[in-house]
């Protein structure tokens, strides 16, 4: 008795139906729905974020000198703006601003104009450039 080779090529995939049914029934799968109850994994615990503390407030910023002192400025403004100033390092006006740094001697300049120290100034910021450029502060 041969045998076809239909009947081997049936015999094949029924063995692999039976082989595929009862892998996929032997699972334990259970199906969710509206009406049934099914436990859900647990949500992670979150992780706590330590406090973070603002940086320290440094306070106000004040000059590093005597505003009074830049009561000098005034000659030197006026000498600028009329074109007669002399060597601009050598003035009164730049030693005072000298030991300073960049930013120090533009906040104690800010300072001396807000406090009406070099007079009645209309173009403040032209008169600030002016003599932070003159005394080779930028």
């Amino acid at each position: 008795m041969a045998v076809s080779e239909t009947s081997v090529s049936i015999a094949h995939f029924l063995i692999l139906n039976l082989l595929f049914f009862s892998t996929v029934s032997s699972t334990d799968v259970k199906v969710c729905s509206e009406s049934t109850s099914c436990p859900h994994p647990p949500k992670p615990k979150p992780v706590p974020v330590p406090p973070v503390s603002p940086p320290p407030h440094p306070g106000p910023v004040t000059c590093a000198t005597d505003v009074l002192r830049l009561a000098v400025c005034k000659t030197l403004l006026n000498e600028l703006k009329n074109g007669t100033a002399p060597a601009p390092l050598s003035t009164p006006c730049c030693s005072v601003l000298e030991p300073l740094v960049d930013m120090e001697a533009a906040i104690c300049l800010c300072s001396a104009i807000k406090a009406n120290i070099l007079g009645v100034i209309f173009d403040w910021q032209t008169s600030f450039t002016m003599i932070l450029g003159a005394c080779g502060k930028y």
